[in-house]
């Protein structure tokens, strides 16, 4: 697609990817892929790291992800010599928000950042994105995780986190 981000497949983005045993069996990854791929450990490494530290299940989903990312960032932690810095405003409600203004014939207006805007925005850095339900990757302006993510750059994006 012409219209689509510059994408690269998990198996060349993540180090050892391809040979590992456990990628092999695994299913609802997508956390541990995107954190394998943001802080260039071995995907083994970020199997293990994600279950102890975010409580992820083997074939499940990673819930809770946006506060342990959080909590990475506020304590400073590292991982690999490298820290998070959470992307975005605190809004009203003490939460970070990726709304933006807009004016739209004289008034203004909050819009919602989609993966798109973002990308656009910030061209070189790598990020750890959250979009519902699902986590990618972006490392200078390459989509890192799901085809499809650099397909729907509509998409509304929830939480970034710059990791560097």
């Amino acid at each position: 697609m012409k219209d689509a981000l510059p994408y690269c497949t998990t198996g060349k983005a993540i180090k050892g990817y391809e040979e590992s045993a456990i990628a092999k069996g695994e299913t609802n990854d997508c956390v541990v892929r995107a954190f394998a791929s943001c802080f260039d450990v071995s995907y083994d490494y970020a199997h293990k790291y994600v279950r102890e530290n975010f409580g992820r299940r083997d074939r499940n989903g990673t819930y809770g992800t946006v506060d342990k990312m959080t909590k990475l960032a506020e304590n400073r932690s590292q991982v690999n010599y490298k820290k998070v810095k959470c992307v975005g405003k605190i809004n009203n409600f003490n939460r970070r928000t990726l709304e933006y203004d807009v004016k739209v014939k004289g008034v203004k207006v909050k819009r919602k950042m989609t993966v798109g805007t973002f990308t656009k925005q910030n061209p070189i850095g790598t990020f750890f994105m959250l979009v519902s339900r699902h986590a990618f990757t972006i490392k200078d302006g390459v989509v890192i995780g799901n085809h499809e993510d650099s397909v729907m750059k509509k998409r509304v994006l929830l939480h970034a986190f710059e990791v560097k």
